[in-house]
């Protein structure tokens, strides 16, 4: 895995976008050539045009990625699979043609004309759908390479060795244990063995050609043990805790294999203050942009609402928010106007207390615009931990009161990564990544949550 603005990525991912790019020029350049035999048009205009056809080639990768194209673990020899890129690309040009043909017209007719754009949509349709077969076919037998030795065959080493297990296209394979404890040694977990203690490290590096070691001790280290370890990380292989890896791994930080001095040393890399000050403009301008663009929708969801059954149009409810704080958050009313009487509740499957109209606002998540006003007042994000109602069971829940370090958000990354609406049972996991989100929170973990959330939007998921 390569670090990329602080975020870990499969180098497969970026195999994948360096072929889309050069795929993306040539089809463009392919089309000049056909236009320039046709009609003489002079192929310079290609160079001299280059900062529009990057612009372009933003808004294709944006789709692309939205489409889930870039899940190097799917199978793109399937013909289903084929048919998504086929389509996701076809997608992307159509985007393409409405921005620029709706916004610069006169601008986009100079440096592309209509047989170009068509020529490069098609050829690139074409070679991404065939590029995606042919990394799949030299790619997939190749994905379970990477050998990784496992030391500690604790609860903290079972653990990951399910989330390896749960992830067989990971590109990782746990060859063994180690461990210091010699009841375990010859024994093995999940079929997995336990191949020896930590002073045969390097012999069994050697032996297994092993790629990586990851510590899943997460009690204090003995003195042998941590020795050991250092050397091997200077000499041997790379060394990871099981912590870093497993979150790498799982997108989610395993709180129960966790301390406080392990978030206390994170806690000391904190993200900049530039950026808490720059999220906090964008957020004020992109909820006003939204507003701007989004009201007569609102006027619509009002209308229904009123029409569908008595009550407010809007629901107003307390909300835990930063250091605890607690606001009214604001939607547009779902629910019949008396759901929650007797205190507030978790919304159930096929709640009876939500209205026809409300299921439908729910479901285009139209419910949710209204915390527009909210992000404007200052109370919310646009991304952010998930805003619940105070429950005395989730202090309970490990590091729960981290998730309140930052405002909570209208999405979020526990939202995209486990977008199955808000229940009591699933708060514990969902907690995991929203330690993970505040742990990594920068402006590129912000776009990949914005691209997941319009995903999500527009296939109907959670």
């Amino acid at each position: 895995m390569f670090k990329i603005f602080h975020r870990y990525t499969s180098p497969w991912k970026l195999v994948l976008f360096s072929g889309d790019l050069v795929l993306f020029f040539g089809s463009v350049l392919g089309g000049y050539y056909y236009s320039c035999y046709k009609n003489n048009i002079p192929v310079e205009l290609f160079g001299k045009n280059m900062l529009l056809y990057i612009s372009m080639g933003v808004i294709y990768f944006l789709v692309l990625y939205i489409a889930d194209i870039y899940n190097y673990q799917q199978d793109y020899r399937r013909l289903i699979n084929l048919g998504r890129v086929f389509l996701a690309s076809w997608c992307g040009t159509a985007v393409v043609v409405v921005f620029f043909y709706f916004f610069f017209g006169a601008l986009m007719g100079a440096f592309m004309g209509r047989t170009i754009l068509l020529v490069h949509g098609m050829a690139f349709a074409l070679l991404i759908s065939s590029w995606r077969f042919i990394f799949s076919a030299v790619s997939l037998p190749m994905r379970l390479q990477r050998r990784i030795l496992i030391v500690g065959a604790g609860n903290a080493g079972h653990r990951l060795l399910q989330a390896i297990r749960n992830r067989p296209a990971s590109g990782f394979r746990a060859v063994g244990f180690v461990d210091d404890d010699p009841e375990k040694i010859g024994t093995a977990v999940e079929g997995v063995p336990v191949l020896g203690h930590s002073s045969q490290l390097p012999e069994l590096i050697n032996t297994h050609q092993i790629a990586l070691v990851v510590v899943a001790i997460t009690h204090e280290k003995s003195l042998n043990l941590t020795g050991n370890l250092i050397r091997i990380s200077w000499n041997v292989c790379q060394v990871m805790d099981m912590p870093n890896f497993y979150e790498n791994l799982t997108g989610m930080v395993p709180t129960g294999d966790i301390s406080e001095a392990w978030i206390f040393q994170w806690n000391l890399n904190r993200p900049r203050t530039y950026y808490r000050h720059f999220k906090r403009v964008f957020d004020i301008l992109w909820a006003l942009l939204l507003l701007l663009l989004a009201w007569p929708i609102m006027i619509l969801v009002a209308l229904a609402i009123r029409l569908d059954s008595p009550g407010p149009i809007l629901f107003r409810q307390n909300r835990l928010g930063q250091d605890g704080h607690i606001f009214k958050v604001t939607k547009f009313r779902t629910m019949v106007a008396q759901a929650e009487s007797l205190g507030p509740n978790w919304t159930r499957d096929n709640d009876p207390r939500i209205t026809k109209a409300g299921r439908i606002i729910r479901k285009m998540r139209l419910d949710e615009l209204p915390q527009l006003f909210n992000i404007i007042i200052g109370n919310m994000s646009f991304i952010g931990p998930r805003p619940l109602a105070h429950d005395p069971m989730m202090e309970e829940i490990s590091y729960f009161k981290y998730r309140l370090l930052v405002k909570p958000g209208i999405t979020g990354w526990a939202q995209v990564m486990f977008p199955d609406g808000v229940k009591l049972e699933t708060t514990n996991e969902k907690i995991k990544y929203d330690i993970y989100y505040i742990k990594n929170m920068s402006f590129a973990l912000d776009l990949i949550i914005i691209l997941k959330t319009i995903r999500i939007l527009l296939l109907g998921q959670g």
